[in-house]
C-alpha cells in the first residue's frame, strides 16, 4: 500500500474553522497517528490523550499558516513539527509545575533540532490507518472472508494453512483478501482526499 497523503482540498477545507465535516475526517484519519508522534516524544502515558488534544488545538490554531513545500508527505512533517513543538511546550510546563525550575537552555537546544524522517514511523502510520479502515469495512463482509484476510494479512498465517483450517480453497481466501484489501484502499483515499 502506497504512503497515505492528506488530500489538499482538506487541508483547505480545515482553514475554514465552521468546516466541521473537515475536522472529523482529520480527527479520525490523524489522532493515531498524532497519539503515536506524541507518546513517542516522551510523553507520559496517562497525559498522551491530553496532549494529542492539545497538539489538535495547535493544528487548528495554526493550519492556516501550513505552505506545502512540494516534497512528499509536507504535510505530515508540518503536523510532526506542530506536535514537537505542543509536547515540548507541555514537557516544559511540566517541569516548571514539578521543579519549579527553568531548564530554557535545554529546551532551546531540543527546538533547534531537525525533524527526523522516521520510516518506522512512516510504516507505524500506514499499519494503523490500515486497521483503522478495516476495523470500518468490517461488517460489510462474511465472518469467513473476514476470517481469511486477517488471518492472511494481518496475522501472517500461512494462505493454504487457513484454507484447510476453514475448509476453503485457496483461491477463495485470494479473492476474500483481495475484495476486502480493496474496499480498505478506497476508504484510506476518502479518508485522506
Amino acid at each position: 500500500m502506497h504512503s497515505p497523503e492528506t488530500r489538499p482540498s482538506l487541508i483547505v477545507r480545515l482553514g475554514g474553522a465552521e468546516d466541521q465535516s473537515a475536522w472529523w475526517a482529520f480527527v479520525e484519519a490523524y489522532e493515531p497517528f498524532l497519539k503515536h508522534l506524541v507518546a513517542r516524544q516522551g510523553t507520559p502515558p496517562s497525559h498522551v490523550a491530553d496532549v494529542t488534544q492539545q497538539v489538535l488545538i495547535a493544528i487548528a490554531r495554526s493550519v492556516n499558516g501550513f505552505r506545502d513545500d512540494g516534497r512528499d508527505a509536507s504535510f505530515r512533517r508540518w503536523v510532526h513539527r506542530v506536535s514537537r513543538n505542543t509536547v515540548i511546550k507541555y514537557m516544559a510546563r511540566q517541569r516548571r509545575q514539578i521543579s519549579g525550575q527553568g531548564g530554557t537552555d535545554a529546551l532551546l537546544q531540543l527546538d533547534q533540532q531537525p525533524a527526523v524522517e522516521d520510516p518506522v514511523l512512516d510504516n507505524q502510520y500506514q499499519h494503523e490507518m490500515i486497521v483503522w479502515a478495516a476495523s470500518k469495512v468490517q461488517s460489510e463482509f462474511s465472518a469467513s472472508s473476514w476470517t481469511a484476510f486477517w488471518g492472511t494479512m494481518i496475522e501472517g498465517r500461512s494462505v493454504a494453512a487457513l484454507a484447510e483450517e476453514l475448509s476453503v480453497s485457496p483461491g477463495s481466501i485470494y479473492m476474500s483478501r483481495t475484495r476486502i484489501l480493496r474496499r480498505i484502499r478506497l476508504l484510506i483515499d476518502e479518508v485522506m482526499k
